[in-house]
């Protein structure tokens, strides 16, 4: 079997939910972000560690008219750039274990 990378939250950044907004606050960094409908989903998907498979599926039946195709890119490219200003952490399941495939097994210990 495959790692399989895994995403969550960091935990030290606090969010503010608004209509269909969310901002977010990574005071370490002193960066803040404001995020739309679609990368607020995936804001509160993270919320345990998950792939982005997993994401892009519950994207996809979410939000009608989205392809799997379409939502694995757009979970893509928002889990880079929300990595990359430290609002997101990764991890790597091991090789030999299988990957959560819901939230609450990501979350069993």
């Amino acid at each position: 079997m495959r790692s399989v990378m895994l995403y969550s939250q960091d935990h030290s950044v606090e969010s503010a939910p608004l209509q269909d907004e969310t901002i977010l606050l990574q005071p370490q960094a002193k960066t803040f972000c404001l995020l739309n409908q679609t990368a607020a989903f995936i804001w509160n998907e993270i919320s345990a560690p998950i792939s982005v498979e997993l994401i892009a599926q519950h994207l996809a039946g979410a939000f009608e008219g989205v392809s799997p195709e379409q939502a694995s890119k757009d979970v893509d490219s928002t889990l880079w750039q929300l990595v990359s200003l430290g609002f997101v952490t990764t991890s790597e399941t091991p090789a030999h274990a299988p990957a959560p495939r819901t939230i609450d097994q990501a979350v069993r210990p």
